[in-house]
């Protein structure tokens, strides 16, 4: 990732409770930064301490807030990012 990367623009977070025989409790985050000419989408489960990121290049912060809000309400998997963003918004993925 960009070493300037690092500034947060927004985060959301999502806890699963620990549901026996079927779920751990588990908490995945959600957010959205902005690098020098990219805006990046992160998204990361507690338990597993694996982080998925992907960048955008040309995307309107405005919008990228939305396709983040529409990640978090929509409990995107971590694993599933890249390809739901693939779905949104195309080759700026």
């Amino acid at each position: 990732m960009e070493q300037t990367a690092r500034e947060t623009l927004a985060t959301y977070q999502r806890d699963y409770s620990e549901l026996e025989g079927l779920q751990k409790a588990d908490r995945v985050t959600y957010s959205l930064r902005r690098g020098q000419r990219k805006l990046w989408f992160c998204a990361a489960r507690r338990a597993s301490r694996a982080v998925t990121r992907c960048a955008l290049c040309g995307m309107d912060e405005a919008f990228a807030r939305l396709v983040l809000q529409y990640i978090y309400e929509n409990g995107v998997e971590p694993e599933q990012l890249p390809e739901v963003l693939h779905d949104l918004c195309g080759s700026a993925v």
